[in-house]
C-alpha cells in the first residue's frame, strides 16, 4: 500500500506541474523587441496592438514573436505590464510594428567566398600567446546582409594577406543579427606543435 501511495505522489509530481512551453514559429525567430527610441529612429510603423492575460513568463516573449509575425510585424514593444509572477511579466499589452530593413544588399547580389579565404578564421587568445602574429590592418564591413557579413570579412582578410581577423566593434544589427562590423586583421605563422 506504501509502495502505490509513493508511486502516485511521485507520478503527480512529475506530471502535473510543467507549464507548457509555447514553441517559437521558424518563420517569427527573426522577431525581435524593440525601444521606443528604435521605433522613432527606424521609421517604424504601428500596425497592431496586442493584449497577452495570464501566461507564464517564460511563454509571454514566445507568444509575442509569434503574434508579431502572424499580425505582419518584424518588432514588438511591450508598452504597459499590467501583472507579474515573481517580477517578470506574465500579463502584457504590446504595440507590434513594421521597421523597414535598414542594410541594403550589394549591387553584386550574394557575396562569395574567394578560393583560400576559407581558410580565414577569427583569432583566438592562444594563437596571439603562443603564435607569432602581427596586426597587418583593420577593415570596416559596411552594412550589408546578414549572411554576407563574415563572408566580405573574410574576403578582405585574405586580399590583405592576412589569416586570422578580431572583431573590434558590431556597428550595426538588424535587431537580431550583425550587419556591419569593425575588424583587426592579423597574420599569424602557424607552428606544429612537439610534444616531448
Amino acid at each position: 500500500m506504501k509502495n502505490i501511495l509513493f508511486i502516485t505522489i511521485v507520478a503527480i509530481l512529475l506530471s502535473g506541474c510543467v507549464t507548457r512551453k509555447v514553441p517559437v514559429m521558424i518563420e517569427a525567430r527573426t522577431v525581435a523587441s524593440i525601444s521606443e527610441m528604435g521605433v522613432h529612429k527606424l521609421n517604424c510603423e504601428m500596425i497592431d496592438t496586442q493584449t497577452l492575460m495570464d501566461l507564464h513568463p517564460n511563454n509571454v516573449t514566445p507568444t509575442l514573436k509569434n503574434k508579431t509575425f502572424e499580425s505582419g510585424g518584424n518588432r514588438y514593444r511591450i508598452a504597459t505590464v499590467l501583472d507579474e509572477r515573481k517580477g517578470r511579466p506574465s500579463s502584457v499589452v504590446a504595440e507590434i510594428y513594421h521597421c523597414p530593413i535598414s542594410f541594403q544588399t550589394k549591387p553584386a547580389g550574394v557575396v562569395k567566398l574567394l578560393p583560400g579565404a576559407h581558410e580565414v578564421k577569427p583569432v583566438s587568445f592562444a594563437e596571439i600567446e603562443n603564435v607569432n602574429c602581427k596586426v597587418v590592418g583593420s577593415h570596416v564591413v559596411e552594412e550589408t546582409s546578414p549572411d554576407s557579413v563574415y563572408t566580405e570579412l573574410s574576403n578582405e582578410v585574405f586580399m590583405s594577406g592576412g589569416n586570422r581577423y578580431h572583431i573590434t566593434k558590431i556597428i550595426a544589427t538588424d535587431g537580431v543579427n550583425t550587419t556591419s562590423v569593425s575588424a583587426d586583421i592579423y597574420r599569424c605563422k602557424h607552428q606544429s606543435v612537439a610534444f616531448e
